[in-house]
């Protein structure tokens, strides 16, 4: 999705219906979840209309992001990969339960999956298979996930 300040990607799983961020929203999008999910999303409208992707909106989880802000509080997160100020990829989130992301059964998954792909984002970037053009990506897009959550 291409907005004023920022290109959005997310992702499909090979065998999925839905890329990651639709998961994201048929979940979290209900009463249960209102104002966590319209934090985020309230924050992905902003830095799309006006800001781009400054590095203060995002939370720092290892090579990937997560999503409310570190200012905002919340439970739900959204993992997510800022590959600059103009390009983030959307990825899927969870409702975080414990300190740490790695200990929470929720969010292991996502967490580590981003990570994952934010690394092998950042290789291809360095070795030239993946450049940004017009603030879009341009390259190899096709990415196989190891064993990186059993």
């Amino acid at each position: 999705m291409r907005m004023n300040k920022i290109t959005y990607y997310s992702f499909h799983i090979e065998g999925d219906d839905l890329c990651e961020v639709e998961k994201f929203v048929t979940r979290f999008n209900s009463p249960a979840y209102k104002d966590d999910y319209e934090n985020i999303m309230s924050v992905i409208r902003h830095m799309g209309a006006y800001t781009g992707a400054e590095e203060h909106y995002f939370r720092h989880e290892r090579a990937a992001e997560a999503l409310p802000p570190p200012y905002r509080s919340g439970d739900v997160r959204l993992y997510c990969c800022r590959v600059n100020t103009d390009i983030v990829i959307l990825g899927n989130g969870c409702v975080k339960t414990t300190q740490k992301a790695q200990q929470s059964k929720d969010c292991l998954f996502h967490f580590e999956f981003m990570n994952e792909l934010s690394w092998h984002i950042t290789q291809r970037m360095v070795e030239g298979e993946l450049r940004i053009y017009n603030r879009q990506l341009e390259g190899n897009l096709h990415f196989k996930i190891g064993d990186c959550y059993e």
